[in-house]
């Protein structure tokens, strides 16, 4: 039986400690938040577990942490979980700071445990019908990826604890390139098979501090650019995915799949199940099971946490670039000078 705790009691934590409550091989044993009416809600829903405040009040084993606070809290409790020799789960982005990210998995490494990132879009049924579709076998070897995250506002948060806390930097250490950029690099290389070089981005504010839209441009493996718009002032709420070779294209739009390729169009609706959640409740159990088996096997730990660290280093470049009104960044340990590959714009325009 591995014993489960629960960090973070607000959204995402609900839903993870529901999840995780029907498998056979797991249990609930602790939950912490620093909310007396999410601890109340946490003892009505597990009675049997602890539940306290902060970590050091929890004397029980905890054989998997499941990290779900806001994003600046992430690497102080992953690094209190791996001290008490539990397996993490941490949702996005589970890194900040690239550098203290190395050494989080230095430490897991030490410590044989995982360091599992919170990358639940790759279970997402639509993405994966999205890749399947957007093989270079299908549609000729990938020119080019688009994606479009609009939103007219940030989500809300726990009505219990701070429902804007997405816009308050010392709780979300960003604005939307964090909350939505973060699922958008990890996608790019799972979808292309490629990996991050170049980071070029240009972002605007509506509230000093806290970028509202973003326009994002990575270069992958040298081969192909993913475009990405993020926003948090648009008309609607839309997601869009694109994905183009040489000899067609494949877009899902919200929970419509086109795929325009050599034998024709065709179009699909591929509807997730009613009851999904804020937290995609339907992702969960296939995110789980994954989870599982790494903390059983502990076999694929570097390739894991390198997807967090990646995404890390990219979100650090975003921002410098922004700085320097898009000059493109590169990630550590990518191209060297002397490499050739194809470039993001050097300046793209002001938002």
């Amino acid at each position: 039986m591995i014993n489960v705790g629960v960090i973070g009691y607000g959204r995402a934590g609900e839903a993870h400690a529901r999840c995780y409550d029907t498998m056979p091989q797991t249990r609930i044993v602790a939950i912490l938040d620093p909310t007396p009416t999410r601890r109340d809600a946490a003892r009505a829903r597990f009675p049997h577990a602890a539940v306290a405040a902060t970590l050091d009040d929890i004397d029980v084993n905890i054989d998997l942490a499941l990290i779900c606070t806001p994003p600046t809290s992430h690497e102080a409790y992953t690094e209190q979980a791996l001290m008490r020799d539990a397996h993490v789960f941490c949702e996005k982005p589970t890194f900040l700071d690239p550098g203290n990210g190395a050494k989080l998995i230095a430490l897991a490494r030490q410590r044989n445990r995982i360091i599992y990132p919170g990358h639940n879009y790759v279970h997402s049924p639509l993405l994966q019908r999205l890749r399947e579709l957007g093989a270079p076998e299908r549609i000729g070897p990938l020119q080019r990826i688009d994606m479009r995250i609009e939103r007219p506002t940030s989500a809300s948060g726990s009505p219990d604890w701070n429902p804007s806390w997405r816009r308050n930097p010392a709780d979300s250490g960003g604005g939307v390139l964090v909350d939505h950029g973060t699922h958008c690099v990890y996608l790019a290389e799972w979808l292309t098979g490629m990996h991050v070089h170049l980071v070029g981005c240009t972002m605007g504010y509506s509230t000093p501090g806290v970028e509202d839209h973003v326009e994002l441009v990575l270069d992958m493996s040298g081969k192909i650019e993913a475009h990405i718009l993020l926003s948090w002032r648009a008309p609607h709420r839309r997601n869009t995915y694109s994905l183009t070779g040489t000899h067609g294209t494949v877009v899902l739009n919200d929970d419509t799949l086109v795929d325009d390729s050599p034998t024709g169009r065709r179009t699909w609706r591929l509807a997730e199940t009613p009851g999904s959640r804020h937290a995609h409740d339907d992702w969960l159990p296939a995110l789980a099971d994954d989870v599982l088996r790494q903390v059983t096997s502990a076999a694929l730990e570097a390739e894991l946490a390198r997807s967090a660290l990646v995404v890390a280093h990219a979100i650090t470049a975003a921002y410098a670039s922004a700085a320097q009104g898009g000059l493109p960044h590169r990630l550590p340990g990518t191209l060297s000078p002397g490499d050739t590959y194809r470039v993001c714009p050097g300046r793209a325009s002001a938002v």
